[in-house]
């Protein structure tokens, strides 16, 4: 529908918005355990409609607190209504606040209900004007005419006079008959006894009025409405007055109810103290580039083209013994795409850019002499640099010549330390959260002004982006790093594991790791044959009705396997529209019908040869022809490395259909062999020194086979008479159980009934009495804390352990439960390779680790040395800690990563 903006009036029906936002999304909490579902709810809905309506009169209407008109008719009038949800009240607040915030007009009048305001207010309208009533209580309906219509915010559906009188199947102007003999529970409105929704629909269909049907009862033919409407007519009369909307004067005139849209913007503040990421990021692309422009104007940013001009930035940074730098290049991997300049700041408000590879025709300094200038002072730790994801300006600076030492802030790293919501760690976001400052994005220079790269952006554009850059590193330092200090524990982490971990992740990308393009060639066409042979047993089964399915499309599986074939559905797909044929359907439906698990399996080559088999070679730099993938110390809630472009650490296992043909294209340098360091069940050992239970620590001290000492004692049979089916039954339940997983977890898990699951666990408590204390006491202590933390002091925030909702609450707790133990592990691995880089350089070893997946190092030596760095390795890993469990490393060697893969 369209809408004259000038002559439309909005009216939202206050309490109706709020308790659709509450209950129609998720529960939602701050960092600080604040809840924040209905605000966020209400915010999003509002934004919606301004955007869907649009008109420039919006009004939010509330019910006044206390009695109202309707109470001094009816002293029970809505007595038996319950109170409210306690976390409703606080949410409320908020929503005033921001309604305050963006300009949207409140109104409530002591005494008076929000329907009557409506009612009111729409009748004040102009005539010859439109009125749109926001809500979703029925009564409300009374109003409808034909400038009066309503709208559905929750469902986008509009509703006039005619969809009511063909959905309730009578006029508009008799919806207070129908109630009077309805009722209303919610309101405690008694109507008539005895009669529900098909008997007052028939009612109201035959007769005009209250009035004309008790004057005509004798020609009601139900005798029992008949009967039901002597005995209440009273309370039809009283539920009549009370349905009937009441005209207050509200004293507002027209411009009292403008709404400037623009105002939008002024809700920021509110938006950063309740963490709401996606409207302050929707607030930042939606600013213009004048306004980006306007706020850069205030700092003083300088293009530096003249040789003397560079001399003079590099005086100022030995005198002030600190900068922050930046790089610019022409794309994002910094292996392959040049640079084009370098950004610096020394101090708050001034910033330089210094160009070297635009190609805009204007006057720049050369690259040499811009390195030659440039490299002393930046490859001298003597001067604190400060960098915004540095290991990626480390990649360009060693591709122009230049070993930049002295880091002492990664800002990116510190914040991801920081701040409780770690996966918001952007310099443009950082920028806009401390600063309340937008910046310049890539967009604004190059996309949207359909330049190449960066490399085109005429100098005066590109200084104002890219000093701003460095400048807002520096001003981010000024407030990151005080913070940091006050947080002894975090600080430690930062100094002794995450700051030196950027050049050992930067040394692995670096070296990147060869790969035979022709072993995948090879494992693509017997992928290929085999794929075609899965069609082909799938179409057996599936008949020439499906010969053309398209088994990548879970909309036409669905109809195969549960219509054509007539196999049970398990359960709903994700958006509830259909029914699902994920892994775990196909799984189930395997046992019923071999076709389930051929789809499986054809699934699965199909991925591997579209994530894996094809898509590797395409990441081969053509430099160095080596795949160079990119290792994320802030991809995770737990310090676990994360690993892209390509994830490594998905390449598939030993167990997965070609997961060691893949691994097989992995191979050594000439002269070179590959070491796989695998730290055996290392969370189950962290587990064990975390919880102190004797069980765990005995069989890690005495060395004893930890799964298979699980399955003896669930079995009830002695140690050494353990079968390979029982260790891994016992396997799976020491890991579920470090995982958190529920008794209905592990009966789906295991395909075991759900009181055999839940006897499993109780068993294995008895066992492991020590881990249920301590998981007890991680969990008691984070609600309080509000946090986890690893022994090294990580924190994740997890605000839902106050969830009221169970299957929220359990999610928590599995959290709560296996961050500590994981996040250790992987604090314990980080320790481990900055022992092994040191351990590599110290003695000189023609050493260099290439991936790490999780528990497992891929080192690259010399074959000459192989011996000798196979002890190095072992020493150093399994010394990382002097625990109450010893660590162990398990070392394999070969020439392929499938020749080390267990």
């Amino acid at each position: 529908m369209t809408f004259d903006q000038q002559k439309t009036l909005v009216l939202i029906d206050g309490s109706s918005f709020l308790y659709r936002a509450y209950y129609g999304t998720r529960p939602l909490h701050t960092s600080k355990g604040t809840p924040v579902n209905a605000v966020y709810g209400f915010c999003r809905m509002i934004k919606k409609l301004i955007d869907t309506i649009g008109s420039e009169h919006i009004v939010l209407v509330w019910d006044s607190k206390g009695k109202t008109t309707r109470h001094e008719m009816y002293e029970d009038y809505k007595a038996t209504r319950q109170a409210p949800p306690s976390d409703l009240f606080t949410q409320k607040e908020y929503i005033m606040q921001f309604a305050d915030l963006i300009g949207l007009k409140q109104v409530a009048q002591s005494g008076i209900e929000a329907d009557d305001l409506l009612f009111s207010l729409a009748k004040e309208w102009p005539n010859d004007g439109s009125v749109i009533v926001v809500t979703t209580d029925k009564d409300m309906g009374q109003m409808l005419s034909t400038r009066v219509i309503m709208y559905d915010a929750f469902k986008e559906l509009f509703f006039d006079e005619a969809a009511f009188e063909q959905k309730m199947g009578f006029s508009v102007h008799k919806l207070p008959f129908y109630f009077a003999l309805l009722g209303d529970s919610s309101d405690n409105i008694p109507g008539v006894k005895g009669i529900g929704e098909k008997g007052a629909t028939d009612l109201v269909q035959q007769f005009d009025s209250l009035e004309t049907l008790y004057a005509n009862l004798d020609a009601v033919t139900s005798k029992r409405s008949r009967t039901a409407l002597e005995a209440n007519k009273e309370n039809a009369y009283l539920s009549l007055k009370l349905f009937l909307l009441q005209y207050h004067p509200t004293g507002l005139q027209h411009d009292d109810l403008l709404f400037n849209r623009s105002n939008w913007s002024q809700a920021r503040p509110l938006f950063q103290e309740l963490e709401f990421k996606s409207f302050l990021t929707s607030m930042e692309s939606s600013t213009s580039l004048a306004e980006k422009q306007a706020v850069l104007a205030k700092y003083t940013y300088q293009a530096v083209t003249q040789l003397e001009q560079l001399q003079a930035v590099v005086a100022e940074i030995e005198q002030a013994g600190q900068c922050a730098l930046d790089t610019e290049t022409v794309g994002l991997n910094p292996l392959v795409d040049d640079a084009v300049g370098i950004s610096i700041c020394t101090r708050i408000g001034h910033a330089y850019y210094i160009p070297f590879g635009h190609q805009t025709g204007e006057q720049q300094i050369s690259r040499e002499a811009v390195v030659a200038t440039l490299k002393p002072v930046l490859e001298d730790a003597r001067y604190a640099k400060y960098l915004h994801n540095a290991k990626f300006d480390e990649l360009v600076l060693s591709r122009l010549g230049i070993e930049m030492r002295g880091l002492k802030l990664d800002t990116m790293i510190v914040a991801y330390l920081l701040t409780k919501e770690w996966q918001r760690v952007g310099l443009k976001w950082l920028s806009l959260h401390f600063f309340n400052e937008p910046m310049l994005d890539f967009d604004d220079m190059v996309t949207k002004q359909k330049r190449a790269n960066f490399s085109y952006v005429p100098l005066q554009e590109a200084t104002l982006y890219a000093a701003a850059d460095a400048h807002q590193t520096f001003k981010l330092v000024g407030v990151l790093e005080p913070m940091l200090a006050a947080e002894p524990t975090l600080k430690k982490l930062y100094v002794i594991i995450e700051r030196p971990m950027i050049h050992v992740l930067y040394l692995m990308e670096r070296r990147g790791i060869l790969l035979d393009q022709e072993v995948l060639a090879t494992v693509k066409i017997e992928a290929v044959k085999r794929l075609a042979a899965l069609e082909a047993e799938i179409l057996v089964y599936a008949g020439e009705k499906y010969a053309q399915i398209n088994l990548n499309s879970p909309k036409q599986i669905e109809q195969l396997l549960f219509h054509h074939l007539q196999l049970p559905p398990q359960k709903k797909s994700a958006k509830g529209t259909g029914h699902s044929t994920d892994q775990e359907v196909l799984t189930t439906l395997a046992e019923l019908h071999p076709i389930a698990g051929l789809i499986l399996q054809h699934r699965e080559l199909s991925k591997l040869l579209s994530t894996y088999i094809e898509a590797l070679p395409t990441y081969i730099n053509p430099h160095t022809h080596a795949i160079h993938t990119t290792f994320s110390q802030i991809a995770t809630a737990t310090g676990r490395l994360a690993s892209s472009q390509p994830n490594v650490q998905n390449i598939p296992t030993e167990n997965s259909l070609y997961g060691l043909a893949i691994r097989s294209a992995f191979k050594a340098r000439p002269g070179y062999a590959f070491i796989s360091a695998d730290y055996s069940q290392i969370e189950l050992r962290v587990l064990a020194h975390m919880s102190g239970d004797s069980a765990l620590v005995a069989a890690f001290t005495g060395d004893h086979d930890i799964h298979a000492q699980t399955a003896a004692y669930l079995y009830t049979v002695p140690l050494t008479t353990v079968t390979n089916e029982q260790r891994q039954l016992g396997k799976r339940i020491n890991f579920s159980v470090l995982y958190g997983l529920t008794p209905y977890g592990l009966s789906k898990d295991l395909h075991i009934p759900l009181k055999q699951a839940k006897q499993y666990i109780d068993e294995y408590f008895k066992l492991y009495a020590g881990v249920s204390s301590w998981m007890d006491k991680i969990v008691h202590d984070a609600q309080i804390s509000g946090y986890v933390e690893t022994l090294y002091g990580r924190r994740r925030y997890i605000p839902e352990l106050h969830e009221k909702n169970r299957t929220l609450f359990d999610a928590a707790r599995r959290i709560a439960i296996n961050t500590p133990v994981q996040g250790t592990a992987a604090d314990i691995m980080k320790l481990g390779m900055l022992r092994l880089q040191h351990a590599f350089e110290q003695q000189n070893l023609d050493a260099h680790m290439l991936l790490q997946i999780h528990d497992e190092l891929i080192i690259e030596v010399r074959t000459e040395q192989l011996l000798r760095t196979q002890g190095l390795v072992r020493h150093e890993l399994e010394n990382v800690v002097a625990w109450s469990v010893p660590l162990k490393v398990t070392l394999r060697s070969g020439a392929t990563w499938a020749d080390v893969t267990k």
